[in-house]
């Protein structure tokens, strides 16, 4: 998707755009790659203490701690993707820096980091950060403990991939319950609440995955996402969705969710995405069919128009140019009642 055109970044708007952000409880965030998280959610009645500080903001709960940074060279790239339900679709905002700008020297094996002075709650300075060592180029994960009986083991492991360790040294890390901190040159997301056991079920509030089948992809994102070559996310945030819930459960069309993420997909996606959901828009509200347009078939456009169309569904409903549009574009259509 090299061909896309890509707007030059507005470092006064993005800024104002990520402190928007930071303070909305119903705005969730993560940082990593495919194969290894970190996510921070809160809830709207959670206690939070929120701070703009000199280089970014940060936001503490019981739960976890998230830093945003500012960078003069980030660049936000929002996307949407489609949902096997033809009614629905998902979207977010990555937060971006040129390759060599992301790099953050992240070990191979385990790798002893010394006392976090980093650490957004003070009383965490004084613990250990162990790199865990997935040798990801733009993210550390690590964990972070005091407990000495912990780092004993830990660094008895120095060098050793953080996949290959002892069911001993795993049943070691649970027992201890580290703090996990994913870094990048844009922030760290710090997950405080407990590690789930095997199978259960992934907790509310922040929290930490990591799949060893997709880390070894290596990719750092779904090749649905278009950001420009040469760039990657160092951290991800998800606007409110207007077709579903905080917990992924389909709800009723949130008009004023749209209207807030379609104001950020206008001012920084591509101009050929943009253009090609308003050219879908504005025959629809002419009652135009799709013939005559000259579409590309570039993948990225026809995607936008799958969206455009799932979205008129909800703001205008069915008519006959919608079902001609959804005839010629929509190979999962909805099947109406």
């Amino acid at each position: 998707m090299s061909h896309m055109t890509w707007r030059e970044a507005d470092i006064s708007l993005t800024e104002d755009v990520l402190s928007q952000a930071i303070v909305r409880p119903d705005t969730g965030w993560s940082l990593g790659t495919l194969g290894a998280l970190a996510e921070f959610h809160r809830g709207s009645d959670e206690p939070a203490s929120i701070n703009e500080i000199k280089n970014g903001w940060v936001v503490i709960t019981p739960r976890g701690a998230i830093q945003v940074k500012r960078h003069p060279l980030l660049r936000l790239f929002p996307y949407e993707m489609l949902s096997k339900n033809p009614r629905a679709w998902t979207h977010g905002v990555m937060i971006c820096l040129r390759d060599t700008e992301a790099y953050c020297a992240g070990a191979r094996g385990l790798s002893d980091l010394g006392q976090d002075v980093g650490a957004l709650v003070d009383d965490n300075h004084a613990h250990n950060l162990i790199d865990i060592g997935l040798g990801i180029g733009h993210v550390k994960p690590c964990l972070r403990t005091g407990n000495q009986r912990l780092l004993k083991e830990l660094r008895a492991n120095l060098g050793k991939p953080f996949l290959s360790l002892s069911r001993g040294i795993v049943g070691a890390i649970k027992a201890a319950q580290p703090s996990r901190v994913f870094m990048s040159q844009l922030g760290r997301i710090e997950v405080s609440q407990d590690i789930p056991e095997s199978g259960g079920e992934t907790p509310l509030g922040p929290h930490t995955h990591i799949f060893p089948k997709l880390l070894l992809k290596q990719k750092n994102k779904s090749t649905n996402i278009i950001i420009p070559n040469g760039w990657v996310s160092s951290m991800t945030f998800y606007p409110p969705s207007s077709i579903h819930t905080a917990h992924g459960q389909l709800m009723h069309f949130d008009c004023a969710a749209h209207d807030q993420f379609q104001l950020l997909h206008d001012q920084f996606a591509p101009d050929e995405l943009v253009a090609a959901k308003h050219m879908t828009w504005d025959a629809l509200t002419a009652s135009q069919g799709p013939n005559g347009f000259g579409l590309k078939t570039d993948r990225g456009i026809r995607r936008a128009i799958r969206i455009a169309l799932r979205q008129w569904y909800h703001l205008r409903g069915v008519s006959k140019a919608w079902r001609a549009w959804q005839a010629e574009w929509e190979p999962n259509p909805i099947q109406e009642c």
